[in-house]
C-alpha cells in the first residue's frame, strides 16, 4: 500500500508533516486556521452591519430607535425570523441556538467533526438574526464558525482524534479572540469550555491561532478595544470588597435566573403549536414589540453596556433591563433564532453592576469607585455564573479594560458568582441544553480518550486469513502456529465470512474427527463475526472485547473488507502512551487498508522504524519476556519469519517465541535501538 491510496490533500499533508515534524506542522496549521478564523469573524461582523443598516435604515442607536415608528421596530426582527426559520429547519438544525453547545457536542461525541453545511448556515442565520434585531450575541456563532473552519481543514487533511479536536479548538479560539480583541481569553475559552485539556501539545497551537486571529482583526479595524471604558480603582478596599462580595452574590442569582430563563423559554416555545420554521418570526415580532418601550433589548446591546460602564443610564432603566434582556434573549433563542449568549450575559451583568454601583454611590457618596467599575465587575461575574468559566470571564474583562487594579474585585466577584450559581443550578448555560437533549458530555481524560480515538489508529495489519475451501488440516496447522489462536475466513475480495478460533477447533474435535475430504474452513467457522469499523471509537471496540471476553476483534473497511485487527493489548499500550506519555508507543498505521506493506506508518519526528535480525541469543525469547518498552523504550510492530512457503508476516503478539533469523520491526529513537543492539550483541 502506498500514498496513492489517499486523497491528494491527505498525501500532501502527510509529506508536509514528515518534512516539518508533527509539532511544527500543527503550529503551521494553527496559524492558517487562526487567519481564516479572524477573516471569518470580520466577514460575519460586516454581514451583521450590512443587514442592520438595511433593516433599520442605518439608524440603530437607542436614541434613534426611541423615535422610530413602532412598525419599524416590530417588522425587522419578525421578517428576519421568517427568513431564519426555514433556513435552519430545512438545511441545518444544529445552527439553531447559541452555537457553543454544538461545538462541545462535536468534541465530546463526534470526534471533532462539524458538518460544513452547519458552518455556512450558522453564519447566514446568525447574521440575519442579529442584524434584524434579535436579542442575541455574535460571539457564540463566531466560535462555532471558527470551530467549523478548523474541523473542516482537519477532516480534509485526514486528521482524526486529538489532532482534529485541537484544530477545532484553534478555530474556536481564533474566532473568540478576533471578536473581543482578546487573544488570551480566546485561548482560555477553548481550553476551559471547548476542549477541557491544557497540556502543552494542546495549548501551543491554541495560542498561535488566537494570536493570528487577533492580528487579522487589528490589521483591518486597528487596535480597537471591545468597548471603551474609563480606568477605575478601588478608593476604599475595606469598604468596597464587601460591596463586591454583595455584587458577586447578586450576579450568581441573576446568572441562575438567566440560565433557567433560557430553559424556560425553550420549553415554552416547544409547547406552542407553531410550525418550527415559523416560530422565529413570531419570536422576532415579540422582541420587536418589547423594543417599542425599551429599544435597548434589540441586537447585541453594546451601546447600553457602554452607557452602564460610564454611568450614563438611569438606575431604574438598568434594573429593568436586567430582566427584560433575559426575556428578550430567551424569546429570540427559544423561538428558534440563531445567536450567542456571551453578549446578553455581558449586557445583563453590566446593567446589574451599573444599577448596583449607582445605589452604592447614593449610599456612600465619594467613598467608592465610580458606578462604572461595578458595571464592569458585574459583566464578568454574570458571565462566570452563566458559563461556569470563571477564568475566561476574568481574563476577558481584564483584556477589555486593560486595567490591572480591577482584577482583584473582578476575581472576587466572579468566584462568588460561580460558587452560588453552581449551587443553585449545577449545569452551565451551555451544558444545560446538551444534557436536556440526552447528550453525553466529557468525563474523565481516560474515558474521553476512548470516545475520541478511532480504531484505525491502533490497526494491527496482516491478519491471518484463509479461503473458505481451505482443508481442515491446514486450518488446524494454522491455528496451532498462530500466536493469537484466531484465523479469519475471507472470500477472494477479502470480505470477512467467518472466524475460526482454537476453542472452536477443540469443540469440533470433541464431537468428530477432521476429515479433509469432508470438512473445509467454511464448515468450521463461526459466522457472523462481531467486528468493528476503521472509524469506530475505542470505547466501542473495548465494549465488544469485554462482552465477548476475547483478546482481539477483526477490523473492516467501508467495503466490509478485512484490513486488520485490534487487540486488548494494543489498547492498553495506547493508554500507556496517551495517559502516561510514553512516546515509544505513539505510532499509528496510516492507510485505510494495510495488508502487504508495513512501511507507511505515522511516527513522532524523533522516532524511526528499524529492522533487527534475531540471533541465537534471542531465540526463544518473547516480547513479553524482553519487555522492550520498559527496558529500552522500544515498541515492536511486526515480525517477519522465513518458511518453506516464503516470508510470513506475523503480528507483534507478546507471547510469540522468536526464532533465529526472524526480523523484528521496532519503533523508537535511534539511540534506543543502539542500546538494544549493544545489550544483545546484535548487528
Amino acid at each position: 500500500m502506498t500514498e496513492n491510496t489517499f486523497k491528494t490533500p491527505e498525501k500532501i499533508s502527510m509529506r508536509l508533516e514528515r518534512f516539518f515534524g508533527e509539532k511544527v506542522y500543527l503550529l503551521i496549521l494553527a496559524a492558517i486556521i487562526g487567519v481564516l478564523g479572524g477573516l471569518g469573524a470580520v466577514l460575519f461582523r460586516e454581514m451583521i452591519e450590512g443587514i442592520r443598516f438595511a433593516a433599520f435604515y442605518g439608524g440603530f442607536s437607542n436614541d434613534v430607535l426611541s423615535q422610530t415608528p413602532w412598525y419599524r421596530l416590530v417588522l425587522p426582527p419578525a421578517i428576519g425570523g421568517l427568513v431564519v426559520g426555514p433556513l435552519i429547519y430545512f438545511l441545518a438544525r444544529e445552527a439553531k441556538g447559541h452555537g457553543i453547545p454544538e461545538v462541545m457536542n462535536a468534541v465530546s461525541n463526534r470526534g471533532g467533526k462539524i458538518r460544513r453545511r452547519v458552518m455556512m448556515v450558522k453564519t447566514l442565520a446568525s447574521a440575519i438574526t442579529i442584524g434584524s434585531g434579535g436579542s442575541v450575541g455574535r460571539e457564540g456563532p463566531i466560535v462555532q464558525i471558527g470551530a467549523g473552519v478548523g474541523s473542516s481543514i482537519g477532516q480534509a487533511l485526514g486528521f482524526d482524534g486529538n489532532k482534529l479536536i485541537i484544530l477545532l479548538g484553534c478555530g474556536a479560539a481564533a474566532g473568540m479572540a478576533a471578536t473581543f480583541n482578546a487573544p488570551i481569553a480566546g485561548v482560555i475559552l477553548a481550553v476551559e469550555v471547548i476542549i477541557g485539556s491544557a497540556t502543552i501539545s494542546v495549548f501551543s497551537p491554541l495560542v498561535v491561532a488566537s494570536v493570528m486571529g487577533t492580528v487579522v482583526t487589528r490589521l483591518i479595524y486597528g487596535d480597537e478595544t471591545f468597548i471603551e471604558v474609563p480606568q477605575y480603582t478601588m478608593e476604599n478596599p475595606w469598604l468596597e470588597l464587601p460591596l463586591y462580595l454583595g455584587l458577586g452574590v447578586a450576579a450568581g442569582g441573576v446568572a441562575t435566573i438567566f440560565t433557567r430563563g433560557i430553559v424556560f423559554f425553550e420549553d415554552l416555545w416547544d409547547r406552542f403549536r407553531i410550525p418550527q420554521w415559523l416560530s422565529p418570526a413570531v419570536g422576532g415580532a415579540i422582541v420587536g414589540g418589547m423594543a417599542i418601550f425599551f429599544p435597548q433589548v434589540l441586537g447585541v446591546g453594546y451601546e447600553t453596556v457602554y452607557k452602564a460602564a460610564h454611568g450614563q443610564e438611569a438606575l431604574w432603566v438598568l434594573a429593568a433591563l436586567v430582566f427584560l434582556k433575559i426575556i428578550a434573549s430567551g424569546t429570540s433563542l427559544g423561538s428558534g433564532g440563531s445567536g450567542g449568549v456571551f453578549a446578553p450575559s455581558l449586557f445583563v451583568g453590566a446593567c446589574l453592576g451599573g444599577a448596583f454601583g449607582l445605589m452604592v454611590e447614593q449610599l456612600f457618596p465619594g467613598q467608592t469607585a465610580h458606578s462604572g467599575a461595578y458595571a464592569l465587575v458585574g459583566m464578568g461575574a454574570v458571565l462566570a455564573g452563566t458559563t461556569h468559566a470563571p477564568i475566561t470571564a476574568i481574563l476577558m474583562l481584564f483584556e477589555i479594560t486593560s486595567n490591572y487594579t480591577i482584577i482583584l474585585p473582578l476575581m472576587f466577584a466572579c468566584i462568588i458568582s460561580l460558587v452560588l450559581s453552581t449551587r443553585l443550578f449545577p449545569t452551565s448555560i451551555f451544558t444545560t441544553r446538551l444534557k436536556r437533549r440526552g447528550v453525553r458530555l466529557r468525563s474523565s481524560a481516560e474515558a474521553e480518550l476512548m470516545r475520541r480515538t478511532r480504531v484505525r489508529r491502533l490497526l494491527k495489519p496482516f491478519p491471518e486469513t484463509m479461503l473458505p475451501v481451505t482443508p481442515a488440516s491446514k486450518v488446524v496447522e494454522g491455528a496451532l502456529s498462530s500466536p493469537s489462536g484466531h484465523q479469519y475466513v475471507v472470500d477472494a475480495s477479502d470480505k470477512l465470512l467467518g472466524e475460526i478460533s482454537l476453542q472452536r477447533i477443540k469443540a469440533i474435535l470433541r464431537e468428530q474427527s477432521l476429515d479433509d475430504a469432508l470438512m473445509l474452513a467454511v464448515d468450521m467457522m463461526d459466522s457472523p463475526v462481531t467486528s468493528v469499523a476503521l472509524d469506530d471509537t475505542l470505547d466501542v471496540a473495548m465494549g465488544h472485547i469485554s462482552r465477548l471476553d476475547t483478546e482481539m476483534l477483526p477490523v473492516l473497511d467501508k467495503n466490509d473488507k478485512l484490513v486488520g485487527t485490534i487487540t486488548r493489548h494494543d489498547i492498553m499500550v495506547f493508554f500507556d502512551h496517551e495517559i502516561l506519555r510514553n512516546e515509544a508507543a505513539s505510532m499509528k498505521f496510516l492507510p485505510e487498508q494495510v495488508k502487504d506493506d508495513m512501511s507507511l506508518v505515522e511516527l513522532p519526528s524523533s522516532e524511526t522504524i528499524t529492522e533487527v535480525r534475531v540471533t541465537e541469543k534471542l531465540s526463544g525469547e518473547t516480547l513479553k519476556s524482553l519487555d522492550l518498552r520498559a527496558a529500552f523504550g522500544l515498541n515492536a510492530i511486526g515480525i517477519q519469519r522465513s518458511s518453506a512457503a516464503g516470508v510470513i508476516k506475523l503480528s507483534a503478539e507478546p507471547h510469540i517465541p522468536f526464532q533465529k533469523g526472524d526480523v523484528l520491526s521496532l519503533v523508537g529513537t535511534q539511540e534506543a535501538v543502539e542500546r538494544f543492539r549493544q545489550h544483545f550483541g546484535l548487528q
